[in-house]
């Protein structure tokens, strides 16, 4: 039986999507957790909620907003205490709405640019623009001496 090109098209759109984003989504896991387990598992099962739902998430208005959801769902069901994260990043994640901390954590935690974080969480560049600025209002001692990449 040949499969359908709708379905090969589908599926290679997936694998370019898992390819690209796999290693940024580790990377922000790995920021937010201290277990190499709990990384795999975050990321492995936000792909893996991404691949069963393909279909659904390409009508969606952003398919990288909605699997970003995923991926912070899954790792704050991975992460133990807020004692297990570094401190720093512990602190961002209590004291900020989640864009900004999450603004912080790719932009001036991994050095992402705002560009390439917005893509990432499927904002528009502004957002998170807006969430940095957040940041350095309420947790200026966190972000100074940071560079914030454009």
């Amino acid at each position: 039986m040949r499969a359908r090109p709708a379905l090969i098209a589908a599926d290679l759109g997936f694998r370019a999507f898992a390819e690209r984003n796999q290693p940024r989504y580790a990377r922000y896991a790995k920021a937010r957790l201290d277990r190499q387990a709990s990384v795999a598992a975050a990321v492995r099962t936000t792909l893996s909620f991404a691949r069963r739902r393909w279909d659904w998430l390409l009508s969606q208005p952003s398919l990288a907003a909605d699997v970003w959801e995923q991926l912070r769902f899954q790792v704050s069901r991975q992460i133990d205490s807020p004692s297990s994260q570094n401190t720093d990043v512990a602190a961002l994640y209590y004291g900020l709405p989640a864009i900004s901390a999450d603004s912080v954590l790719l932009c001036c935690c991994l050095g992402l640019g705002i560009g390439e974080a917005a893509e990432l969480m499927g904002l528009e560049p502004p957002s998170v623009e807006a969430g940095l600025g957040v940041a350095r209002r309420a947790l200026p001692h966190l972000i100074e001496g940071r560079p914030t990449h454009p």
